[in-house]
């Protein structure tokens, strides 16, 4: 969960360490690692609150590939954890078996921490998607 305060972020989802975020406007060149914070995705309404956007890190970029196998989620050979089926006794959208190509002006989010609604679940993500690039000011876990 991220709750908006005049440009800072409070996180208090387990996906990436809890604290205080300041939010940058997205910029034209992204990296691996960088904090996106971004609307949930349609595919997922039913698992998270609408208007708590998600904060994940890019896992991947344009050209890298994202594969879900029996083993998880894998993006360029490192593996990112579990896809699960179900939550709540209710079937979880995921990417599917096999593996993607991420597309141009699109990224990977992910993270190793169990349970996180990231692209496994629901595919890469369009840049213009994103609405802002997040750092931490406080942290703490």
């Amino acid at each position: 969960m991220v709750l908006s305060l005049g440009g800072l972020r409070l996180n208090v989802s387990p996906s990436v360490p809890l604290g205080l975020y300041r939010l940058h406007r997205v910029p034209a060149s992204l990296e691996r690692g960088m904090l996106v914070v971004l609307p949930v995705p349609a595919a997922v309404h039913a698992f998270h609150s609408r208007w708590l956007p998600l904060l994940k890190p890019i896992a991947g970029l344009p050209g890298d590939e994202g594969c879900v196998d029996d083993e998880g989620f894998v993006v360029n050979g490192r593996h990112f954890g579990p896809v699960l089926p179900e939550s709540g006794g209710r079937p979880v959208p995921s990417m599917g078996l096999g593996c993607v190509t991420v597309e141009p002006a699109s990224v990977i989010v992910a993270t190793k921490t169990p349970r996180s609604l990231d692209s496994r679940y629901f595919r890469p993500v369009r840049i213009t998607d994103l609405s802002a690039v997040a750092t931490p000011v406080l942290t703490w876990r």
